[in-house]
């Protein structure tokens, strides 16, 4: 799993005057109702061009969120890709590198090959 923090950055200067209803709502006179902003968080491995894990999340100040995902299969080192992509602007989306490193797990076939069945 990873865990993502994200944050807006406010103005020192306009701090105190933001409402916090106001936060987070997008200019768009020809959308039928009310839009808020959402933030797409994709967890992704661009060599093999595999999606692991996908969310959706509303930013007001401060959001928090966890992506979980199984890891890949053979042990090694990977190199995923963490991308944060707005649902209404332009320009605003942003990626990361996250390596992470696969170690040999235990294997579940010692439980199975027991033999004997219990009633």
């Amino acid at each position: 799993q990873i865990a993502v923090t994200l944050e807006r950055e406010v103005d020192d200067d306009d701090e105190d005057e933001i409402d916090e209803s106001e936060m987070g709502k997008v200019a768009a006179s020809l959308f039928p109702k009310e839009k808020r902003e959402g933030w797409w968080i994709v967890v992704g491995d661009t060599k093999t061009n595999s999606l692991l894990s996908l969310k959706r999340v509303n930013l007001l100040r401060k959001q928090k969120a966890v992506l979980e995902f199984m890891a890949p299969d053979e042990p090694g080192d990977y190199n995923l890709t963490l991308f944060c992509m707005s649902d209404s602007y332009l320009g605003c989306d942003q990626e990361y590198s996250v390596p992470i490193s696969v170690a040999v797990g235990d294997s579940d076939d010692d439980e199975s090959s027991s033999g004997g069945e219990s009633k």
